[in-house]
């Protein structure tokens, strides 16, 4: 296996601890404390480095919805079941953890972690650097260019996904990713598309027309003829979708960053031993001195740590 080499790895760290936390199930501590996400999230985060080998790394989290999206349509996300309890306990911790592992948490109230990321990807690009997008969200395929690659999650491990990746995975290319979910909706994030246009179809048209505005241009020759009519009633609706689908990745929202003064941030592992013992997580303690050859006396002291 060839180990990618980027300047920066961007981790949408909602949708991994979510991962994390669904695909290891009932695993507490001897305290009987819901630990799941927490050790999946640190596990996975040291697996990445057997796919890529990065210089920064940047953990996105969303604090609420956006503002902007909740505003165009009111029940966007309003679908999605509550957040368990056991994942809200376990999630500060996992950002307290982020620095400690060598990477710097990005996160803003009203904004969405996914614009938060594809406005430092875009910035990254912009800059002639290069960058991996780790994620399972097709919605941030539309980042993907030739700066900037996606490292998806699959049944083998992962699977890196450059421009023709995209299309080899969706038939279509990263720059219209934002139409085919204007056209098909998103049921994550709880916005229609149009009354029988499923993928495949949404696909076709688009391989064959390019955007929806030449689709819209070409009406009278869409195929199957019955959705004719339905894309004529569904201009605005597409407007909007479009509007939903397209991240915001506006310079201000990450106006606190610069890429050309930003640090490397060195592991911690002793800060790592300290907060692993007080969550009595001895796999993950082990696995610390095995990484960075730390203290056996850290490693086996019975103090009490507290944060």
């Amino acid at each position: 296996m060839r180990v990618h080499v980027t300047d920066h790895l961007l981790i949408d760290g909602t949708n991994l601890a979510f991962r994390c936390f669904y695909g290891i199930k009932h695993l507490s501590n001897a305290s009987a404390l819901p630990v799941n996400a927490i050790y999946g999230f640190v596990h996975t985060l040291w697996s990445l480095e057997q796919w890529v080998q990065y210089r920064y790394l940047w953990i996105f989290f969303d604090c609420s919805r956006s503002i902007r999206r909740t505003q165009l349509l009111p029940s966007y996300k309003a679908n999605r079941t509550a957040t368990p309890e056991t994942f809200k306990q376990q999630l500060p911790f996992i950002k307290q953890l982020i620095p400690h592992l060598g990477g710097h948490v990005l996160e803003k109230m009203d904004v969405e972690a996914d614009d938060l990321l594809g406005a430092l990807s875009k910035k990254i690009a912009q800059n002639n650097g290069q960058a991996v997008i780790v994620s399972a969200d097709k919605d941030l395929m539309q980042c993907v260019n030739e700066h900037v690659y996606q490292l998806m999650p699959t049944q083998q491990g992962w699977k890196l996904l450059n421009a023709e990746g995209v299309y080899g995975k969706m038939g279509i290319w990263p720059n219209q990713i934002v139409d085919y979910l204007a056209l098909v909706g998103d049921v994550a994030d709880n916005f229609k598309g149009i009354c029988g246009v499923g993928p495949k179809t949404a696909v076709r048209w688009l391989q064959q027309y390019t955007s929806i505005d030449t689709i819209l241009a070409n009406v009278d020759c869409i195929k199957p003829e019955r959705l004719r009519a339905h894309l004529v009633e569904a201009k605005n609706l597409l407007a909007v979708n479009r509007q939903l689908a397209q991240l915001d990745c506006s310079e201000d929202l990450i106006d606190n960053v610069d890429i050309f003064k930003v640090k490397q941030i060195q592991p911690n592992p002793t800060e790592l031993v300290r907060i692993f013992h007080e969550f009595k997580l001895p796999a993950l303690i082990k696995k610390i001195h095995e990484r960075y050859r730390t203290s056996r006396t850290l490693l086996h002291s019975q103090t009490e740590f507290r944060f």
